[in-house]
């Protein structure tokens, strides 16, 4: 399909009320948490990614990539109103570049690869009939996670903290796709400063044996 265009939604509009400051700002290895994955999709196979954020946050962690000619930066008015008010202000602005589907990620997942997305963009090429497809991490859908312009409907109606995990967790009605995964980095996420140090001695310890450290960088 020639017609065919992907929007990657970067939602990073959250309070971080469990870390107590903007997380997407901690340092991590001379970048910045709220970098990581969003580095990966800029460089992935999508065709635009919309950083969701909060209005009146620095974007410090976005800097880096603010001439990005691939990145539409979103501030979410309803931000306080939960995730899913992120997530259906995403999906307006996908619609409003004629988004065939989308590719939702989270910015708290630091070792998100381009890898990743590019299999789900090539997975939704493949399949264009499926409502979505996600990955599946130890039995529990997990994002990133690719939507069809056929749920954009759907999505407009979620309420509160309502995002994209729970809309795969009750995927079952549409057609679609769960790709299994035993990587648990790829799905390691940051909530908490318990959750940083962690991050902090992973990343150390992947250095230290000069082994693979997502992907991205």
């Amino acid at each position: 399909m020639d017609n065919f265009r992907l929007v990657g939604i970067y939602l990073a509009a959250g309070k971080s009320s469990r870390m107590g400051s903007q997380k997407l700002n901690l340092p991590l290895a001379n970048h910045y948490l709220g970098s990581m994955a969003l580095r990966a999709a800029l460089e992935s196979w999508l065709d635009v990614t919309i950083a969701v954020t909060r209005k009146g946050d620095s974007l410090r962690w976005l800097t880096p990539f603010s001439k990005r000619k691939n990145l539409r930066v979103l501030a979410c008015e309803d931000a306080d109103k939960g995730q899913s008010a992120s997530l259906k202000a995403g999906v307006k602005a996908a619609e409003d570049l004629a988004a065939t589907g989308v590719v939702v990620l989270l910015a708290d997942q630091p070792f998100v690869t381009i890898e990743m997305i590019n299999k789900l963009v090539d997975e939704s090429r493949t399949f264009q009939d499926y409502a979505y497809i996600s990955y599946l991490h130890r039995g529990i859908p997990k994002p990133p996670v690719y939507f069809s312009n056929c749920l954009f409907p759907i999505i407009t109606e979620l309420e509160g903290d309502q995002g994209a995990r729970d809309l795969i967790r009750g995927a079952d009605k549409f057609s679609g796709k769960r790709m299994e995964s035993e990587k648990d980095l790829s799905f390691f996420d940051v909530d908490t400063n318990e959750d940083y140090q962690d991050l902090l001695d992973i990343w150390a310890s992947l250095i230290g044996r000069g082994g693979d450290h997502g992907g991205n960088w």
